[in-house]
């Protein structure tokens, strides 16, 4: 089993305890017993940590390992209840299943991609959807909140979810392999679906449904980019605040929020605020919170708004686009005139 990886921070033996259920169904994780807590070994020459669990019919035994900047999960599988079941499943582990860990070479350890060159395809443009997620938040209330996703596709079957760093242009696949980059790839149209091979290995399938093309809850259409050299006049903004968990001992909460303004003259004006605040049942209290504010200069092109910061800092791109009756700046609702 292939799981999770993620950036490398803190213990690996923390992380490998942390994710020991990636490969367990929700519902089945009360099941499941720890037999060997998460401990630190090796795996050829790479640190690496083990941990064994299982549920009295299934065992795993947990696998992370750290490659390059990341942290990796595997895992091994065995079915058997009697002795001498397990005794062959563990020898199959150290005789096979750890050695051919040992072989792996990972992207973000300078591996180069397996992806092959991408085969002419159908699909074209950019397509995003909106959906409503019902979240707990600390203070233990339901939240509905909205989560996007988009997804460009090129006649020569490149795909990249989420925003291109070239945006409509076709992308320079050397370039974002040499980056590093995994929310790219391949497309391959077959009949009603739309299989997707991303460049770090994973896998998804779309299914096309008149306009729409459907994933994970989302319901994608085909959406507009904005042309190149269009000037805004509005702004985005948004606020967000959750309450501390209630016996916490804690009354306040945490907020956040921030304004991007955009004037017609290709001037932007940004500020933002987050913090927290609040007092302790015993007395006292606190506030602590950060600001920061920016302006510069901002230019569309090739579906892109591009920003250019005053002090020099370096620049970022969201996508920007006509959905429905609302220009969208990355997952942000534009609140204004475009010309």
């Amino acid at each position: 089993m292939i799981g999770r990886s993620e950036t490398a921070v803190g213990g690996l033996v923390d992380w490998l305890d942390r994710n020991r259920f990636a490969f367990v169904d929700e519902d089945d994780r009360a099941q499941f017993q720890i037999g060997m807590p998460a401990e630190s070994t090796s795996v050829g020459a790479r640190e690496a940590a083990t941990l064994v669990m299982g549920d009295g019919t299934e065992m795993q035994v947990l696998v992370a390992i750290r490659a390059g900047s990341d942290f990796v999960l595997t895992g091994f599988s065995a079915y058997n209840s009697e002795p001498e079941g397990l005794m062959a499943d563990m020898e199959f582990m150290s005789t096979t299943y750890l050695p051919w860990l040992a072989l792996l070479r990972y992207r973000s350890d300078g591996a180069p991609s397996l992806l092959p060159a991408p085969t002419p395809g159908e699909m074209e443009g950019l397509w995003w959807a909106s959906r409503l997620d019902t979240n707990l938040g600390m203070d233990m209330l339901i939240r509905l909140d909205s989560s996007f996703r988009r997804i460009s596709f090129w006649p020569d079957g490149s795909f990249y979810e989420g925003t291109s760093p070239g945006g409509t242009a076709v992308p320079d696949r050397a370039a974002l392999d040499r980056a590093m980059l995994a929310d790219w790839g391949n497309y391959l149209v077959r009949g009603d679906s739309i299989d997707l091979t991303y460049a770090d290995g994973r896998t998804a399938t779309l299914e096309r449904n008149g306009e729409f093309i459907s994933g994970d809850g989302y319901d994608m259409t085909r959406v507009t980019p904005l042309p190149d050299g269009s000037r805004l006049d509005g702004e985005i903004s948004s606020v967000y605040y959750s309450g501390f968990s209630p016996g916490s001992g804690i009354f306040g909460g945490i907020s956040s929020s921030s304004s991007t303004v955009f004037h017609s003259d290709g001037r932007y004006d940004g500020s933002s605020f987050g913090g927290s605040f609040g007092s302790f049942d015993s007395g006292g209290g606190y506030s602590v919170g950060s600001s920061d504010d920016a302006n510069g200069q901002y230019e569309i092109r090739d579906g892109l708004i591009v920003f250019s910061p005053a002090n020099g800092a370096a620049g970022r791109a969201e996508a920007v686009f006509w959905a429905d009756d609302s220009i969208m700046i990355g997952d942000s609702v534009f609140k204004g005139t475009a010309n």
